[in-house]
């Protein structure tokens, strides 16, 4: 059993507004992390991709994501699957936001 093991860690800064809380983090064949984000109004990302599979929640606001070529308004309770090396971002929340993203394989450079 694993039980609140990352609590204690600081919010770690994605960029100037946006902030990631480690929630989980397996390494392994069956790895996966998961993070939960917080966004003021306004914030965004640029546009990346990476290996993992990203599957994302959202729990309270409002924003829009681009996948690929498609764009899209999430609101609390939406999901989104990001596919492998898809390009992504979020381009602009129009109000504070908070969501999880799940990872996998392992995000080794979210390692705690």
């Amino acid at each position: 059993m694993k039980l609140n093991l990352f609590k204690e860690l600081p919010l770690y800064p994605m960029g100037p507004a946006v902030k990631r809380e480690l929630i989980a983090y397996q390494e392994g064949e069956n790895g996966y992390t998961v993070n939960r984000l917080i966004a003021p109004a306004g914030a965004g990302a640029p546009l990346h991709s990476h290996p993992h599979l990203q599957f994302n929640y959202m729990i309270s606001g409002c924003g829009e994501f681009q996948v690929g070529d498609e764009t899209v308004i999430l609101k609390a309770g939406d999901t989104l699957q990001i596919d492998s090396n898809v390009p992504h971002t979020f381009n602009s929340f129009s109000e504070p936001t908070e969501w999880l993203e799940f990872f996998t394989p392992v995000r080794e450079d979210f390692k705690p």
